[in-house]
């Protein structure tokens, strides 16, 4: 799955509205929408970010093992 779809699932799964999720992230009301566009590829710590919104975590999962090797921090300021 491409990150820009990563965004669109949370922010959709979190039952807001991109304007909403905009707002919690302290961005413009159209940000969320134009960073869930098809082709964006937004840092890491925004996907953290939005995660957190959506009361998720982003993990870096070991695919051997399944262990998770971390949790990345959101940043409010992504």
């Amino acid at each position: 799955m491409q990150v820009d779809e990563v965004i669109k699932r949370l922010i959709e799964r979190s039952g807001m509205s991109y304007r909403a999720a905009s707002a919690e992230l302290g961005k413009s009301a159209n940000w969320a929408g134009v960073t869930a566009q098809p082709g964006r590829d937004p840092k890491l710590s925004t996907v953290a970010a939005v995660a957190d919104v959506a009361g998720c975590d982003v993990a870096i999962i070991d695919r051997a093992t399944g262990e998770t090797v971390g949790v990345v921090e959101p940043s409010r300021h992504a």
